[in-house]
């Protein structure tokens, strides 16, 4: 049980926070192109990224300023780090934390930390600029390391399970590495919440093979089979389609609560004019010169 909820709840954890990130980056976003394309203001709002945000929705000035999502992270793993503590002790032979608890443990620092920084650079603490996105990138490394010395010793179903997790990993590192050398991309980090969703849905997907809550064989897993190992595959690239699929609603939620704003750039004659050339390709495709050249 405990094994099933350690995956459960760190699922559920990097699903919500995934889903704030995109949020906040599509509004960001929108908010941009709202002020761009007004022309009757002088004051701009350029997109600026963000490796946390401030909650907009609480209700006083105090706790809206306040680093909810910084200290939500640090409660979170703290609890967590001190569950794997608790589970993972042992006596026998010696006192001590139980391999798979202490890499659990070594995981959750690297986030840990990275949230303590971010709380120290909202009160202005003087830290060389772009830290927290580097401390991002250490947190997903340590993440990554941690995992390819976690596989020993499992089943074949287990240990390909965490692997496709492994690969998630490292694409989530080099996302939040360009972070660092571009911390204003949109897409950089919609990349960053999309394989930490990934990472969300396949964990709670592991939860059930490796911990099915059913006795029924339909939903049993051949922890040797090589047939286990293709099926898993195909289920990770559902993962792949259906959490860009969720991205890409929510990106179109926020695009919809915003279109009274973006509609001014779209009702410009001229934008759109600009906007059919860009698209010719598209526009034009019984035309002869429709092909790419």
């Amino acid at each position: 049980m405990g094994t099933w909820i350690g995956h459960i709840a760190p699922g559920v954890f990097f699903a919500l926070f995934a889903i704030w990130w995109h949020v906040n980056n599509c509004v960001n976003y929108f908010k941009s192109l709202r002020n761009e394309s007004d022309r009757k203001t002088k004051s701009s709002n350029t997109f600026r990224g963000s490796t946390t945000y401030y909650c907009q929705c609480l209700p006083s000035k105090t706790l809206r300023g306040a680093p909810i999502e910084s200290i939500l992270k640090i409660l979170i793993t703290s609890i967590h780090f001190s569950i794997e503590l608790i589970t993972g002790y042992d006596t026998n032979p010696t006192p001590h934390i139980g391999d798979e608890n202490a890499h659990h443990t070594a995981m959750l620092f690297g986030f840990f930390l990275g949230a303590w920084i971010e709380i120290l650079v909202h009160f202005k603490v003087p830290f060389p600029k772009g830290t927290t996105q580097v401390m991002g990138f250490l947190a997903f490394t340590i993440e990554g390391l941690m995992m390819v010395f976690h596989l020993h010793a499992r089943n074949m179903v287990d240990a390909h399970i965490h692997q496709l997790l492994g690969i998630t990993i490292v694409c989530s590192m080099i996302g939040a590495l360009g972070e660092c050398y571009n911390p204003n991309s949109f897409w950089l980090i919609v990349s960053r919440s999309y394989f930490t969703l990934i990472q969300a849905t396949w964990l709670i997907q592991a939860a059930y093979v490796l911990w099915p809550k059913t006795t029924n064989p339909l939903f049993l897993w051949d922890p040797e089979s090589h047939r286990s190992v293709s099926l898993l595959t195909m289920s990770f690239a559902y993962h792949l389609s259906g959490d860009a699929f969720i991205l890409i609603m929510i990106y179109l939620f926020v695009y919809k609560f915003f279109s009274a704003n973006v509609r001014i750039n779209n009702d410009d004659q001229g934008d759109n004019e600009e906007l059919a050339a860009g698209y010719k390709l598209i526009l034009n495709l019984n035309e002869e010169d429709s092909c790419i050249q």
